[in-house]
């Protein structure tokens, strides 16, 4: 099991559930989108066929790296070597469970669900660390998120709206963090790459930006009654 503090561990928030189609309720009321869900929106149409067309892939090895993770994290007993080599994905997990990392840091989150009331938004990172570089000094928080990719060289993508969205988040609910990372996930190797605060929540302030303007368009043409086609670009159709 990787090391956590007990007294500082960051738990789900109240009341936020996901079903299986990993919608987010809370009480009566369903969130309309997640994080996720709004950067999705504005990726092209041919970008998210070739996402779906392989997903068959992806999904899998996403989902058993977030377990093990979520298990070294939570499991009392769990040590990375339970994942041995030969097991599915131990390509991927083997370097996961051993980075250097987790000698420095202490766990503080682990699969976090998340919700925004102001933005009708709901979500969940995948985990959060304590460090600290002196022992005079107060731990420093840092809310991450796991993304695993088929190759080594492999190229990595901007991650930081999303992260942005989190911290957001957090923030409506008086949860601040310093800072936030991205840990790569790669066969035979693991990266990490950290972000400052302001970098995210910029770059989640743009996204959620184009995301209200997607839905405002996307009610003018309702109104219109315009037929939108499933998968289409909105900004790529005529303006009513």
């Amino acid at each position: 099991m990787l090391r956590s503090l007990p007294h500082l561990w960051l738990d789900s928030l109240p009341g936020l559930s996901r079903d299986q189609e990993h919608r987010y309720h809370l009480g009566d009321h369903t969130f309309p989108i997640s994080v996720t869900g709004v950067l999705a929106t504005q990726k092209s149409a041919i970008a998210m066929e070739r996402i779906e067309a392989t997903r068959a892939d992806w999904a899998p090895r996403g989902n058993t790296c977030h377990l093990a993770l979520e298990l070294a994290a939570t499991s009392p007993g769990f040590h990375p070597d339970h994942w041995p080599q030969g097991w599915p994905y131990s390509d991927w997990i083997h370097p996961l469970l051993h980075h250097p990392i987790w000698n420095s840091v202490f766990l503080c989150a682990s699969e976090m669900g998340l919700y925004s009331l102001d933005l009708n938004l709901a979500g969940t990172f995948d985990g959060g660390w304590l460090s600290k570089s002196s022992p005079a000094l107060p731990w420093r928080r840092t809310l991450f998120d796991l993304k695993s990719q088929g190759r080594a060289d492999a190229s990595a993508y901007d991650t930081r709206p999303q992260l942005g969205g989190y911290l957001t988040m957090a923030r409506e609910h008086g949860i601040d963090f310093d800072d936030a990372a991205t840990i790569w996930c790669r066969p035979g190797r693991t990266k990490i790459a950290s972000y400052g605060l302001s970098e995210c929540l910029e770059g989640w302030q743009e996204a959620w930006q184009v995301y209200q303007a997607q839905m405002a368009f996307k009610a003018r043409l309702e109104a219109a009654g315009v037929l939108i086609p499933a998968g289409a670009d909105l900004f790529s159709l005529p303006s009513p």
